[in-house]
């Protein structure tokens, strides 16, 4: 058992609060990215980065907050899969909110670019090959390089990768829009059956979908479900019977094209209690989300898809529910058809 030399781990669920697990998120985040950056840096740095994926992974099933068990490393490294290095790191972490590795090691690399694993196409040596012969180093420098036509001629990137590459950042022509009305037809079918699957919590359509536009580019799908579960989900994602090709795949996000007229369709995984930040983010619109995020700065906030945050010390506000997300804005809730900042927010202003 990972946890049988610490009792304590077995006590209620209640001890430890949604805040407090933020904790886990935050350092399986910063040691996913931390695993990202040793792939990136080649075949013998492989082991640092399984170490750290491995941490990551047991971060995300803990229970408990991990400052729990962070009296000193010794005790960490105590724990089943934290060596003592890594256990240095997250007492660093929970000590001063950064660790200072990982902003190192962020130096050493396209640190931007490396976004771009969880695309299918883009592993390590690919993104070695992109920085190293064209010097790109972000994804905008990696669009601009295809619609150039740079690639062209780079030993390993035939016509077919180069259009695989194009098709998964979407700068191939997109198919026709189709009529809300099949949209919605063909987003239910998709959406009953991720909804069947275990592990799953709960399930939403989202972009122009929700918002009811007449016509519609791709299809927006968000996920509540907990990390251990998203491998199995986005697994079964992909084989549903009406996907034609995977554009991308991750442990947060799974990119398809249906059968049906090449239609996209994009889904987020997310913890429960980011589940209504994701819906206000990936419902939109552009313009809507843009305004909210300025009203949250003016007032020393942030806010994005996982919540809202205070902007100095990065406590977590709010963001389990979209109700409460504006209601922390001073905000009644605005239903996504009238989200497009055209006067809708300041209406809605609380007095």
């Amino acid at each position: 058992m990972l946890f049988e030399k610490h009792p304590i781990c077995f006590m209620s669920e209640s001890i430890s609060t949604i805040n407090g697990l933020q904790n886990n998120a935050a350092l399986a985040s910063i040691f996913h990215k931390m695993a990202d950056c040793y792939r990136y840096l080649g075949n013998e740095e492989r082991f640092r980065a399984i170490a750290y994926e491995n941490v990551a992974k047991m971060l995300h099933n803990m229970k408990e907050d991990i400052s729990l068990y962070a009296k000193d490393a010794k005790t960490l490294d105590e724990i089943g899969g934290i060596g003592e290095r890594i256990a240095e790191k997250i007492i660093e972490y929970l000590h001063t909110g950064k660790i200072e590795a990982f902003e190192h090691l962020k130096k050493q690399v396209p640190y931007e670019l490396l976004e771009l694993l969880d695309i299918t196409g883009f592993g390590p040596a690919t993104l070695r090959v992109l920085h190293d012969e064209l010097k790109i180093s972000n994804r905008e420098d990696l669009i601009n390089a295809l619609e150039t036509n740079k690639l062209a001629g780079v030993k390993g990137f035939g016509e077919k990768k180069i259009g695989n590459m194009k098709r998964a950042l979407k700068l191939l022509k997109q198919p026709a829009r189709i009529l809300l009305l099949d949209a919605e037809k063909i987003a239910g079918e998709i959406l009953n059956e991720i909804k069947k699957l275990p592990g799953v919590q709960k399930a939403e359509t989202a972009g122009s979908l929700r918002r009811k536009k007449e016509t519609i580019g791709d299809i927006d799908i968000v996920i509540a479900a907990k990390p251990p579960d998203r491998k199995k989900i986005v697994g079964r994602i992909i084989k549903l019977r009406q996907v034609a090709k995977v554009l991308a795949r991750g442990t947060t996000k799974v990119s398809v094209l249906l059968k049906y007229k090449n239609v996209q369709v994009d889904v987020r995984l997310v913890h429960d209690y980011e589940y209504g930040a994701a819906m206000l983010y990936f419902t939109g619109s552009k313009e809507h989300t843009i305004r909210l995020r300025t009203i949250a700065k003016e007032r020393g906030y942030k806010i994005n898809e996982y919540g809202i945050f205070d902007a100095l010390t990065g406590k977590r506000l709010a963001g389990a529910t979209e109700e409460e997300m504006y209601h922390f804005l001073n905000l009644r809730y605005i239903p996504p058809e009238q989200r497009t900042n055209e006067g809708e927010i300041e209406k809605a202003a609380l007095k």
